[in-house]
């Protein structure tokens, strides 16, 4: 018969944000990727200058801000609110994004 276990569990939730936040991570850079893509199409078609890039190297350096904090947060037992943190940041950058660059082409 197996018994509850703190510590086993605590570790495989600890493993189990870690995958969570790898797989956010791979997603949110995934749409700065095809964000840097489509602002360097835009910079060619339209004739924009280096700061059409701004918003999207702010979304590239402060997404892993927010992961740290997810991560703070989840250590001092505040594991919901750590994964709806992140989630809810990831979704944020990435509709901003896209808001950011149908703004820029015009469509």
């Amino acid at each position: 018969m197996q018994y509850y276990n703190d510590t086993e569990n605590q570790k495989a939730a600890g493993v189990l944000f870690f995958l969570l936040q790898v797989v956010l991570l791979l997603i949110v850079y995934g749409f700065v990727y095809t964000s840097f893509v489509a602002v360097k199409l835009a910079s060619e078609k339209y004739g924009l200058t280096f700061m059409a890039y701004m918003p999207v190297v702010l979304a590239l350096v402060a997404y892993p801000a927010v992961l740290h904090a997810g991560r703070k947060m989840f250590r001092q037992s505040k594991m919901l609110r750590a994964v709806g943190w992140m989630t809810g940041w990831a979704s944020l950058i990435i509709v901003l994004l896209y808001a950011y660059l149908s703004q820029l082409t015009g469509v």
